[in-house]
């Protein structure tokens, strides 16, 4: 792939190069939580599990244990084992901390469990045929059924649960076989559920993650979920990207709603998404196909920024890679893969070969990249020279890699008087920092100065406890003046 491309593919392991049979590469048999752990059913002559910590790869070790489903939490070495017990209706479901060698909870479930996975580092999501369970594997309750499946997922397999990070809503998705003249198309189907309002709303979807976004105008986050689908109408293949605001948080004018075409080449009719995983670091949002497409998108406006093919094997598993921003995927031929934006050259990409600025400056600003120093110069100009000095005091503000955080902007800021029922700019602009971190030494002064002459001694003393001050002679002779 070329040192341009914005996102960087790379193989991390070959599972069969660590003794795993390639027939155990499957959706069935294989778990990947998190970026911490892979674990591995293998079955044959002797049932044992291998589990990968990938920090420490190639030394996968291996335990004799027989089960139907294992699971490693995302966090820590603890595993989640699910078996049938001859003669018992159900599911026997046991958690083990593999450290200590001490089972942390068991549980005989009624049902089948037909799919489970970690909703949290402590609660476990239990899908049976007919309902949802949540576990909390800290805690002494047993299993507590918190929804029933929406008829659009009856009789389809389940392979996802997640829920919000506010815990107020999850998501459910399923698949079935596709249509009589399309049958490697996989429908889709997902179920959107609010523990709040205690309802549920079906939709057509093959993959769902929630996140957090701070939409233009808004004072806080807003909880987004994100989907992707790829459904036949009427003969017509519909393949969209939808990204659509929940809860109280929106605005007076409705919740925000986006939607963006998928664009499958055509030797891909038959593909569909397997998995969709939101980088909180650059505010990404990455789709994969089970044949091995990658379509990546900007979360906040569902703009389309990049499509590769990142694997010639059927992709079958995905997770979020949290320390890069990116994801990990698993194909059948056991290969694990990393993908990753390349810093050096995302922001150019999207301002040069897209020619999208803006999107291009948010990515800069959102992740600290280089590539928008040019651009980032010319926004605060034109803010400055429109009179927009709130707004230009922000762009300075959250510059990528602090490039316009200078004595000059400062000067600059001082300079003009605030709109009518405004902050002064340097204000605004302080404002921000302090919000986003510490103040430099320039600015810790000039914040000095502006609190002093209203007689808040208390503030800078809160801020300096904080840790959001960095020291300087002028910060300090302002202290002492004020006594």
């Amino acid at each position: 792939m070329a040192s341009s491309a914005p996102i960087v593919v790379s193989e991390k392991l070959l599972l069969p190069n660590l003794g795993v049979a390639v027939e155990n590469v499957t959706f069935k048999n294989v778990s990947m939580q998190s970026e911490k752990y892979i674990c591995i059913r293998e079955t044959g002559a002797q049932n044992q599990l291998a589990i990968i910590d990938m920090s420490n790869p190639n030394s996968p070790s291996r335990r004799q244990i027989s089960a139907d489903s294992a699971v490693m939490c995302p966090d820590k070495k603890v595993i989640a084992l699910k078996a049938t017990v001859p003669g018992t209706a159900g599911d026997s479901l046991q958690v083990f901390n593999l450290d200590t060698k001490v089972k942390l909870k068991a549980y005989q479930m009624p049902e089948s469990v037909e799919f489970w996975a970690w909703t949290t580092n402590s609660q476990m999501g239990l899908v049976t045929a007919s309902s949802v369970y949540h576990w909390d594997v800290e805690g002494p309750a047993d299993p507590v059924k918190v929804f029933d499946r929406t008829p659009n997922l009856q009789g389809a397999q389940i392979i996802n649960y997640r829920t919000s990070p506010d815990a107020k809503w999850s998501v459910l998705i399923g698949i079935t076989a596709g249509a009589p003249e399309r049958p490697q198309l996989a429908k889709g189907f997902m179920q959107l559920y609010s523990f709040e309002q205690q309802k549920s709303q079906p939709l057509e979807a093959h993959a769902a993650g929630f996140s957090t976004v701070k939409f233009p105008g808004r004072d806080t986050a807003s909880l987004v979920i994100s989907f992707a689908q790829k459904t036949l109408k009427d003969g017509q293949l519909i393949s969209k990207l939808h990204v659509i605001e929940l809860g109280p948080g929106a605005a007076p004018g409705g919740a925000v709603k986006r939607n963006a075409e998928l664009f499958f080449p055509a030797e891909f009719a038959d593909d569909f998404p397997v998995s969709l995983q939101i980088s909180e670091k650059y505010g990404l949002v990455y789709v994969i196909t089970k044949l091995g497409l990658l379509f990546v998108y900007d979360l906040e406006t569902a703009t389309a920024v990049y499509r590769n093919r990142i694997s010639p094997d059927p992709i079958f598993l995905a997770c979020n890679s949290e320390t890069t921003g990116g994801f990990y995927a698993i194909n059948r031929r056991g290969q694990v893969v990393l993908g990753s934006v390349n810093e050096a050259s995302i922001v150019a990409f999207v301002s040069q070969q897209l020619n999208n600025l803006d999107l291009a400056l948010a990515l800069a600003k959102r992740g600290g990249l280089p590539g928008a120093e040019a651009l980032i110069g010319q926004q605060f100009d034109r803010f400055f020279t429109a009179g927009q000095y709130k707004e230009a005091a922000e762009c300075a503000a959250e510059s990528p890699q602090g490039q316009l955080r200078t004595k000059d902007i400062m000067e600059r800021l001082k300079s003009v008087p605030p709109p009518p029922g405004q902050k002064p700019p340097i204000l605004v602009y302080l404002g921000v920092l302090l919000q986003r971190g510490i103040l430099n030494s320039s600015e810790s002064a000039e914040l000095g100065k502006l609190v002093m002459g209203q007689n808040k001694k208390d503030l800078i003393i809160n801020w300096w406890n904080e840790g959001k001050l960095e020291p300087s002679e002028e910060l300090g002779d302002l202290m002492s003046a004020a006594g």
